[in-house]
């Protein structure tokens, strides 16, 4: 009679804990009830995805802007900074090989002799012996070499003239931010694309889908994702000297709270990323805990209002009933800004459920000691 008397008191217990206080047992976050009440105190705006019109404006993503097509045909110039050598062929008479033999005649056989290397100097300009300065910048390699050959006629007997690249710092691209090896990436006559550029300094250290590729042409600024480049589009565009190409890290984040199965802050990649892709990420709706029902994102938006003008920002909560088979075709289209919030609620009907957990763990103990004692 002793023991039944307990059983029932217990079971009163209980009964009143289950009726009146499961709200006050831990949660992941606040239930649907608690964020529709909240709606109604003021404190933010409840918008119901459950239709196309419904859908928030798609974010801005970063695009490339092409460059006007210039003047220069893509083969390799002579720029200020490079260094050059010179090689001079010489049969005859010669200025800077063997002089005449004891007999006072000439070696028929052709002589080479390499003067450099030499560097352009700011003003485009190199010096050699017997032909004075000579612009340099703005021609191509054989283009010196003819205009040295025609400076030595009259003072040398049929000279030819190589020039060769040593050193092409002004005949470069500058490459810098998340990448393995910042620097100078050479030009050839290869006309380097800028994808080729970005592969010749070791590619991109980091994501690609979250880095920005920033290029800029003599103040002309274009950018947009890596992950967006191919050669088929603004990743195919050949590189010339002077260019800068930064690798620079977009901190775009996005965070996954409440009963997920996965809980974390997650990079944003440099695309639009849905909502359904964001779910899935996070391990999707816990099975177990979560209402699927209620899914929501929190951000800071802009839309007119009778209180705000357009543009204003204010605090807005979108709700997405995941239980209906329409919402995933929407939730496809629903896309993720920065710092949004995106949150499942709990199940409030495994309220009772997690109380007889944590009854079971207080009384389980106890049971076990009683009976080790007895």
């Amino acid at each position: 009679m002793k023991r039944s008397t307990k059983l029932a008191a217990l079971a009163l217990a209980l009964s009143v804990v289950l009726t009146s206080g499961c709200s006050t047992l831990p949660q992941a976050g606040p239930s649907a009830r608690r964020v529709y009440s909240d709606r109604k105190a003021g404190e933010f705006a409840v918008r119901e995805v459950d239709r196309v019109e419904a859908l928030p404006a798609a974010p801005d993503v970063p695009d490339f802007t092409p460059f006007p097509i210039g003047l220069k045909s893509g083969i390799p110039m002579l720029v200020a900074g490079d260094a050059i050598s010179v090689v001079f062929y010489e049969v005859g008479a010669r200025l800077f090989s063997t002089p005449p033999t004891t007999s006072g005649s000439y070696d028929a056989n052709a002589k080479a002799t390499t003067i450099g290397p030499v560097s352009i100097d700011q003003d485009g300009m190199i010096r050699l012996p017997y032909t004075g300065e000579i612009q340099a910048t703005g021609l191509t390699p054989r283009q010196l070499a003819t205009a040295i050959e025609a400076r030595l006629r009259g003072k040398s007997e049929n000279p030819q003239v190589i020039v060769r690249v040593d050193s092409a710092n002004g005949s470069s691209v500058m490459v810098s931010g998340e990448i393995a090896r910042t620097g100078r990436v050479p030009l050839t006559s290869a006309q380097e694309r800028l994808l080729d550029v970005i592969s010749l300094a070791g590619g991109p250290r980091g994501a690609p889908e979250t880095l920005l590729v920033r290029v800029d042409r003599e103040g002309l600024l274009s950018e947009g994702p890596l992950e967006k480049l191919t050669y088929e589009n603004f990743g195919g565009t050949v590189m010339q000297a002077g260019d800068r190409v930064l690798l620079v890290r977009q901190p775009w984040t996005y965070t996954v709270l409440g009963s997920a199965n996965r809980i974390n802050r997650f990079d944003l990649p440099l695309r639009r990323l849905s909502l359904v892709e964001a779910l899935a990420l996070a391990g999707g709706p816990s099975e177990y805990t979560a209402n699927p029902g209620a899914v929501f994102v929190f951000r800071y938006g802009k839309e007119k209002t009778a209180e705000l003008p357009l543009g204003a920002e204010r605090p807005i909560v979108y709700h997405v009933n995941m239980l209906k088979p329409t919402s995933y075709l929407l939730a496809q289209r629903f896309y993720l800004t920065d710092k949004d919030v995106v949150y499942v609620a709990g199940a409030e009907a495994n309220l009772p459920s997690k109380l007889l957990q944590i009854i079971g763990q207080i009384v389980g103990p106890v049971a076990v000691a009683r009976q080790i004692t007895n």
